[in-house]
């Protein structure tokens, strides 16, 4: 049975017993993960925190995921106070998330592109924290760190965390996948070492980068979906990407949710989209 095999079992009538275990241990993983990791690193002191809010805004997409949302935001708020600026083009964008949370309701389905473009353009401070909704932050996702080391390294735009999948607890690597024929040769080759963190030609989309880098490269609104590839194609030649291999969030998926699942994996669009932009005919 293959991967589609098994989620079309698990996403219907039968197989509501794999999907209770399947989140039950997802749970309880992320339960005794949020313990450890507060007992290993421990958390931003006042100071820091109130610099990391003084000089980074976190924006986030969204779509039809309040909760998944909610409980996102809940773990940014143990490790960053600063301003949160939520797009979401959900067909009912959320209300109320809490202070210094801002929400920009976006076309219903209008996609990834447009709303980061929107809350990009909202953002006033030096860095910019890019993020999803699904991510968990824990202890270990230390942005004082990410910062620290910008301050150090100016000829870097962009540091990555790195994304664990849960509940396989499997570090997600994006460094060796391909960028698009056509992408622009590095500004330094990758795998060049800088201030101890490897030159990536990808990331997770999770990761504190100078605001005004990412405005060179910002994201392809003909794109709803399918972004990440060509984001990091067109950054190429324009800004300097690494890897944090020590820091970290976890990323916990939602495999069953049907609704959700029917425009996420409706892509057949935006992939016409980028072989006719990859193939010369942009």
């Amino acid at each position: 049975m293959d991967t589609q095999q098994i989620k079309r079992v698990m996403r219907g009538r039968l197989g509501a017993p794999m999907r209770g275990a399947y989140r039950g241990i997802e749970r309880t993983e992320l339960t005794a993960l949020r313990l450890t990791d507060r007992v290993r690193f421990g958390l931003p002191s006042t100071q820091e925190r109130d610099e990391l809010a003084a000089r980074v805004t976190m924006i986030v997409k969204t779509f039809e995921r309040p909760s998944v949302l909610r409980r996102g935001l809940k773990s940014m708020r143990t490790v960053f106070g600063g301003r949160i600026v939520v797009a979401d083009d959900s067909r009912t964008p959320v209300t109320a998330l809490g202070p210094d949370i801002e929400i920009l309701g976006m076309p219903f389905n209008s996609g990834v592109a447009v709303g980061r473009n929107a809350a990009l353009d909202t953002v006033k401070t030096e860095f910019v924290f890019v993020t999803d909704d699904d991510i968990v932050f824990t202890a270990a996702s230390d942005l004082v760190a990410a910062m620290n080391y910008l301050d150090d390294n100016p000829s870097v735009d962009l540091v990555a965390l790195t994304l664990v999948d849960l509940p396989r607890l499997r570090a997600v690597s994006r460094s060796a996948d391909p960028l698009f024929h056509g992408a622009q040769p590095p500004l330094v080759p990758f795998g060049t070492v800088l201030g101890g963190l490897p030159v990536v030609p990808k990331t997770p989309q999770v990761y504190l980068a100078r605001t005004e880098s990412i405005h060179r490269v910002r994201w392809d609104e003909r794109l709803r979906m399918v972004d990440h590839r060509d984001f990091f194609s067109r950054a190429s030649g324009k800004i300097v990407s690494v890897q944090a291999r020590t820091v970290w969030a976890y990323h916990l998926r939602t495999p069953f949710d049907a609704h959700y699942n029917a425009y996420r994996e409706d892509v057949a669009a935006d992939l016409q989209t980028l072989a006719r932009i990859w193939s010369g005919g942009r």
